[in-house]
């Protein structure tokens, strides 16, 4: 797989962090897998997809969003009903927690779909 098509999870828990790899892996998806956006940062520079956990601090969160404009799928990990109004959803997804079966694969693979 080249490096081109990473998919990179940033994410603080590391239960739910693992559960997206093995979810991911399962689905024959790479993954990349950070707890934190600074450590993560060389990484989100070729991923073509990152999954974001909205329990990140709020400047990362919104560095994330904006990687779609970049170019980048962004799949958002919500807790909340937080509207994220004006993202464009062939760009961002946004999956509400707690996460159900195949959820992320899915959501990974649409985006991925999207020119």
């Amino acid at each position: 797989m080249s490096t081109l098509s990473a998919i990179v999870a940033v994410v603080k828990d590391p239960a739910l962090l693992r559960s997206i790899s093995f979810a991911l892996n399962t689905h024959g998806q790479t993954v990349e897998q950070f707890n934190d956006w600074t450590m993560a940062a060389e990484a989100i520079s070729h991923a073509q997809c990152v999954i974001l956990d909205t329990c990140l601090p709020p400047a990362d969160l919104t560095a994330g969003l904006s990687l779609a404009s970049r170019g980048v799928k962004v799949v958002v990990l919500a807790e909340d009903d937080r509207d994220y109004e004006g993202v464009n959803p062939d760009d961002i997804c946004v999956l509400s927690k707690p996460l159900k079966g195949p959820d992320i694969a899915n959501a990974v693979s649409a985006l991925r779909k999207n020119p």
